[in-house]
């Protein structure tokens, strides 16, 4: 009997330390590993793009009290924790685009008259805890100028998203979708219209002629970016549909 007690006793307490630990923050060494077949494919980049040095500059735009904070998740309890980085979430994202960048070919140097800035505005990972492992999604959110000698060339934004289903707490899944994410929504920036324009030519983009050209121009300009904003899903479809009959009216 007191075997049994002794027992139950301990198998209690183990609960509850695995309980406390599972509520608490989960804090993850960041490292660029995306899934292997996942964004693979090269972006689509213009070659006077490969043959340019330029100077990347990295900056948060997050707006989060807590700037290590990198995502959540959920317990078996549906309780939910903060996930953590373990050091600046935003070097991680400077040092990890430039490694992306001299992948994709691009030339990446200091002190450069060229400078491409990029906002981080969301750098975001949920994990759903489900029955049987969790399901994870991630998010990056950016905003980009291009300058030269001082001159703002072009300027945009971009964004990517990455899932995946595996083991819960997991920080190399966590690693995993965060990297996916941040590679699309770089590839998204960098294969811009108005960026590779602007890239290319050295001159700010937008411009042109005058007259009905560059009227019908601005419509159709107006048009991409708005199904750029629907594909991303920034504005709803209610939202688009109004948007759209509106420009449509300065045809």
């Amino acid at each position: 009997m007191k075997r049994t007690a002794a027992l139950f006793i301990v198998l209690a307490l183990s609960v509850a330390a695995f309980a406390k630990d599972t509520r608490k923050e989960l804090t993850v060494n960041l490292k660029y590993a995306p899934q292997e077949g996942v964004q693979s494919n090269l972006p689509d980049l213009a070659p006077a793009m490969l043959e340019k040095p330029f100077q990347l500059r990295v900056e948060d735009a997050r707006g989060l009290p807590a700037p290590l904070t990198i995502g959540q998740g959920t317990n078996d309890d549906d309780l939910s924790f903060p996930v953590l980085a373990s050091a600046d979430p935003v070097l991680y994202v400077k040092d990890t685009l430039q490694q992306i960048a001299a992948n994709w070919g691009l030339k990446v140097a200091e002190q450069k008259q060229r400078v491409l800035t990029v906002r981080v505005s969301r750098f975001f990972v949920d994990e759903s805890n489900k029955a049987l492992g969790s399901v994870y999604t991630a998010e990056a959110r950016l905003t980009f100028a291009l300058t030269d000698d001082g001159r703002k060339l072009a300027e945009g934004s971009a964004s990517g998203e990455a899932h995946r289903y595996g083991r819960a707490r997991s920080a190399e899944n966590i690693n995993e979708v965060l990297s996916d994410a941040l590679k699309e929504a770089f590839g998204d920036a960098l294969t811009n219209s108005q960026l590779q324009s602007a890239w290319t030519s050295g001159k700010t983009s937008g411009g042109g002629g005058g007259g009905s050209t560059t009227a019908k121009e601005s419509v159709e300009e107006r048009l991409r970016k708005l199904d750029d904003l629907l594909k991303k899903k920034l504005i709803t479809k209610e939202e688009y549909d109004s948007k759209r009959a509106e420009i449509l009216k300065d045809m």
